[in-house]
């Protein structure tokens, strides 16, 4: 009874926080404000916006990155261009690795707590299916390789966690890592890279070295794996041959 009360009353709690939420949107959509120039990928009312909030800017973006990854709109990295040109990139990464754990965490946290059937009404089953493939042969580090590759890199990848048995720390540490790079390096050249043609070229070099560290890492814990299962496989026949001995 006290527990069903509980869940009752998060619910509540989580109804209102939305509800507030939302009001926020839709008064500063109408105002033209901060929400509409999100909506309509203006970058530069975005960074006027941003810039024009003061020392709320600092709360306000790394909100902005949280509501993003909790319900993840659309791609952020007009958010971390955005957050490059008003706070500069080494201030603007660390306001988006905070906005990022804040957010992963949630998302993490919901799924823990709601299981499956929530999980099921935000996440594709494609998506699902993909990572209990990759967990399946390489573990807790498959959050790590799939954050770190930017083409597999997704907001869902937190919700699906919460569903295994990945310790949160571990969890919130490999997110971190595998999302630190590709961050900062959208931050500092995001602006510049589709002007630019020598940015563009180093942001393709990056890009290269991540799919070769993807690829080379894969092939490690592959090999790893395969091994580890026919030590098993060895071990096991062995034992069985010891015990037919003893029969």
């Amino acid at each position: 009874m006290v527990e069903k009360k509980r869940k009752n009353n998060s619910k509540v709690i989580l109804g209102i926080i939305i509800l507030i939420v939302l009001g926020f949107f839709i008064y500063s959509y109408l105002t033209k404000g901060f929400f509409y120039s999100i909506v309509n990928l203006d970058q530069e009312s975005l960074v006027n916006a941003l810039s024009s909030l003061g020392a709320f800017s600092f709360l306000a973006y790394i909100f902005l990155i949280v509501i993003g990854i909790i319900f993840a709109p659309i791609h952020p990295f007009i958010f971390y261009v955005t957050g490059g040109i008003v706070f500069g990139p080494y201030l603007s990464w660390g306001l988006t690795m905070v906005g990022v754990a804040i957010g992963s965490s949630i998302a993490f946290k919901l799924s823990q707590k709601y299981g499956r059937e929530f999980v099921d009404k935000h996440v594709s089953k494609k998506h699902t299916e993909k990572f209990d493939k990759i967990s399946e042969k390489y573990g807790s580090i498959a959050i790590f390789l799939l954050r770190l590759n930017p083409l597999t890199s997704s907001d869902v990848w937190s919700y699906i966690a919460g569903l295994t048995k990945i310790k949160f720390w571990r969890f919130l540490g490999y997110t971190l890592l595998g999302l630190a790079p590709a961050i900062f390096v959208q931050v500092y050249f995001g602006k510049e890279i589709g002007d630019n043609p020598v940015l563009f070229k180093i942001f393709v070099g990056i890009a290269i070295l991540y799919l070769t560290v993807l690829i080379l890492g894969l092939t490690y814990f592959y090999f790893i794996k395969r091994k580890d299962k026919l030590s098993k496989k060895k071990e096991n026949k062995d034992n069985r041959e010891i015990r037919k001995k003893k029969e």
